[in-house]
């Protein structure tokens, strides 16, 4: 299948309350720093392409923090480093995570110039409210621009991601945020419901009764409603929160959801490789000092059994029982007997 290959650029303005992904808020400001931050990545790169260098990349992904924080010539710098040791197509997919405030039409053609192809919004919402509840920096018209300026900058696949069952998000607010999405025209959404991350604010909110989340109840509704929507949109649902046009789907996520290799660079990145995950340091002065690996842990087989199952069961096109048995070595029946027979019974599957 080859491999995946994921980027980690962990500078953001400021840490948004839901988040629990590895960021420096503000640490973007120093140049110096960044540049510090890519010679690392580089040498990283450089140390472990051994790994998987006879195999092809398949995606490249950047995600953060905020990679669109970087500047061009420095996030350049980490694709050549890629080139050298790794190949790929010109059509492979390469991803870039924005912020519709940290971009402009003439910073997204020059990352466009090194040929990243696919950008992913973090809109969240189009409602200026609910982003200052998230702790968004961007608001409802950074986010439409950031969409037209791509589409002028040259990419032809733009995702944006939306949140919803907000804090004192009704219904009505929801089913504006996706038509607003719709009426963009975008090639890919992840509509995600909002989840209530451990050690983040939005925990220690929830903890103390401030934080007006709706009932269940709504948020299926909402989940429901988004389906249908989308659908008839001609957006269909390839994964259980992300929606795309025929040919739009994440080729990334999907070799994830497919149990695929991949290979995680900088702080707080992580790898899976014949069964061993691997755990870089969430940490910036220890990654920066040279010591990228936290540490691994390996797979048994057992646990990597089920979580094929789990990730197969997520997209449209299910669990690949051949692929199964061809992984593991026995059949998808003998391994999950029981539980297969229960869900049959129960008209589950």
């Amino acid at each position: 299948m080859g491999f995946s290959a994921y980027i980690h650029i962990p500078f953001c303005e400021v840490k948004c309350g839901y988040c629990d992904f590895f960021s420096v808020p503000r640490g973007f400001e120093d140049f110096d720093l960044q540049k510090e931050y890519v010679d690392t990545l580089v040498a990283e790169i450089h140390e472990r392409s051994a790994e998987f260098s006879k195999e092809p990349v398949v995606s490249v992904f950047f995600g953060g923090g905020t990679p669109s924080l970087l500047e061009p010539k420095l996030l350049g710098r980490v694709l050549d480093a890629l080139a050298r040791h790794f190949s790929w197509e010109n059509s492979t997919e390469i991803t870039l995570e924005t912020n519709p405030k940290t971009v402009n039409r003439d910073k997204l053609a020059s990352f466009r110039s090194l040929g990243l192809n696919r950008i992913s919004l973090g809109v969240q919402s189009f409602q200026d409210r609910f982003l200052k509840v998230l702790g968004r920096i961007h608001d409802g018209n950074d986010a439409r621009r950031a969409v037209d300026d791509a589409r002028a900058a040259g990419f032809k696949n733009v995702s944006c991601d939306l949140i919803f069952a907000l804090p004192g998000q009704s219904f009505e607010d929801w089913t504006k945020d996706l038509n607003a999405a719709l009426a963009l025209g975008t090639d890919h959404l992840s509509a995600y419901h909002l989840t209530i991350e451990s050690n983040t604010p939005f925990e220690t909110l929830y903890k103390q009764g401030k934080l007006p989340l709706p009932a269940e109840e709504e948020g299926v509704r909402m989940l429901q409603w988004t389906r249908a929507r989308l659908a008839e949109a001609g957006m269909g649902a390839y994964e259980i929160s992300n929606f795309a046009r025929p040919g739009f789907e994440s080729v990334h996520n999907g070799h994830y959801w497919r149990y695929g290799e991949y290979l995680g660079f900088g702080a707080g990145a992580v790898s899976c490789r014949s069964s061993v995950r691997r755990h870089n340091v969430r940490s910036l002065k220890k990654y920066l000092g040279g010591d990228a690996l936290d540490f691994e842990d390996r797979i048994d087989r057992k646990t990597a059994m089920g979580e094929f199952c789990m990730l197969g069961l997520r997209t449209r096109e299910g669990i690949d029982a051949g692929r199964f048995e061809g992984l593991f070595g026995v059949s998808l029946q003998e391994a999950f007997a029981a539980p297969l027979a229960c869900a049959r019974d129960r008209g589950w599957l």
